[in-house]
């Protein structure tokens, strides 16, 4: 008997605040062997609109083949036609299986389990991982129903940002038992889209959960912008699609919205112009909002350059003025793992993300973050000089992720060990971690007979 490990284990089970999910971190001070990590893992996407799920699931897909060279990763999805249209086919080593959807086409998103099935036969996996775990609480006897050999140690869930349903295997976000943002390292290209200086807004419109304080987050980060930089002959702003829309409020549909905006801006600049994309209205796609007298300073709204590409839209990020204003999980992790440290990161809190707020404020040391009214933008966060160093010290789920990742995979090799499969059998017949422990040192003495 390996008396070593046997110590180990109680040792474990002693300090365990949760028995039901210690094998997320009972090895994770052991070294990984090459062998533990030569497995087939399936990654469950079942995206929710958009594409921030797929673009977590893409780089978490990115994250196993960086740690484990050796690992085969298939991402079973709702919607591969997204995975391929972000470069990810079967040239590269993760390869795409689809999942079909009863009754329903294919990219059909936001479905449970049990409204799932494989193209083909079910595939066989060492390890499942869903990426991410949207709008529910993880229950491997949902999962289940779509893959039938799913149990609790091999299948586990990876968190949207400070996801609301926990407990997860990977709670990814910012914040205590928290592992990180998903940040990437891309190399990125400087754009020819927009001359500088240019500021960069991009939030959720009028008709997403999002909603709450569409008008006033817009308007308050133009406001701040307005005055921050209105020592510039020329200062321009692209703006997200939906306000310059014909099809939801926005200051071509709003005379309320439109003439908010111009009392702003005609406080800073003589001028005031809204390019719109080519067709959408009038003969030169230009639109006077503001002509006074107080100055030759143009301010002009850029609705012509968005939605672009992931990287040309990190590239419009990384080359804009110091403040942004950003919304969704994907966007505030790209402005941070693209820009310099001292970028400003403003945000549109929705509200299921209230926490990641409260604990970005903190980490990047802007107090403005944890308040709606503020975290957009705000006249009196003209002069903050906030930056993003601890933030990306402390939360890189590069380092975090592996660690929980590597204490999973030497899990999964010596699951079939007499000790792995005594403890197994303790942990399902026990609801605390001291009836465990007990159950576990009485098999354990019977069956070795010490």
């Amino acid at each position: 008997m390996d008396k070593k490990l046997a110590n180990f284990i109680l040792y474990k089970l002693y300090h365990s605040k949760n028995i039901k999910y210690l094998h997320y971190d009972l090895f994770s001070e052991i070294k990984l062997n090459e062998n533990d990590s030569n497995i087939k893992v399936g990654l469950i996407n079942i995206a929710c609109a958009g594409f921030g799920d797929i673009i977590n699931c893409k780089t978490f897909s990115e994250y196993l083949e960086m740690w484990y060279p050796n690992i085969k990763v298939t991402i079973c999805t709702s919607s591969p036609h997204k995975f391929k249209s972000l470069g990810i086919s079967e040239k590269n080593l993760t390869k795409i299986e689809a999942i079909k959807v009863y009754d329903k086409d294919e990219d059909s998103e936001c479905q449970p389990f049990n409204n799932l099935k494989f193209s083909n036969k079910i595939p066989k996996f060492d390890i499942i991982v869903v990426v991410p775990m949207v709008n529910d609480y993880f229950s491997v006897k949902e999962l289940q129903k779509f893959i039938p050999y799913a149990n609790s140690y091999n299948s586990f869930a990876v968190s949207e940002y400070n996801g609301e349903y926990p407990p997860y295997a990977f709670p990814t976000g910012v914040g205590p038992g928290t592992l990180g943002l998903m940040l990437t390292n891309m190399t990125i290209k400087k754009h020819n889209l927009i001359k500088s200086p240019y500021a960069l807004a991009y939030t959720a419109g009028h008709n997403t959960g999002c909603n709450l304080h569409t008008n006033h987050c817009i308007l308050s980060f133009i406001e701040m912008i307005c005055k921050k930089y209105k020592d510039k002959k020329k200062l321009q702003l692209i703006i997200p699609p939906w306000l310059c829309s014909t099809q939801e409020t926005s200051i071509l549909t709003s005379k309320q919205l439109k003439n908010k905006l111009i009392k702003i801006v005609e406080r800073y600049f003589g001028s005031c112009y809204l390019f719109l994309n080519e067709g959408v209205l009038s003969e030169n796609n230009v639109i006077e909002l503001v002509k006074t007298e107080l100055n030759n300073k143009e301010f002009i709204l850029r609705g012509d350059i968005l939605p672009k590409p992931r990287e040309e839209f990190i590239s419009l990020i990384k080359y804009s003025l110091p403040d942004v204003l950003l919304t969704g999980d994907q966007s505030v992790t790209d402005g941070i793992s693209y820009s310099n440290m001292n970028k400003i990161i403003w945000y549109q809190v929705c509200p299921w993300k209230q926490d990641l707020a409260n604990n970005l404020a903190k980490q990047i040391n802007n107090k403005y973050l944890d308040n709606y009214k503020t975290s957009c933008g705000t006249l009196k966060g003209i002069k903050i000089n906030p930056e993003n160093r601890n933030l990306i010290k402390n939360y890189d789920f590069r380092k975090k992720g592996k660690i929980r990742m590597d204490s999973i995979l030497k899990f999964n090799s010596v699951k079939n060990n007499p000790l792995i499969l005594i403890l197994i059998e303790c942990i399902n017949s026990s609801r605390k971690s001291e009836t465990a422990m007990k159950k576990f040192i009485k098999k354990v003495k019977l069956k070795y007979k010490l």
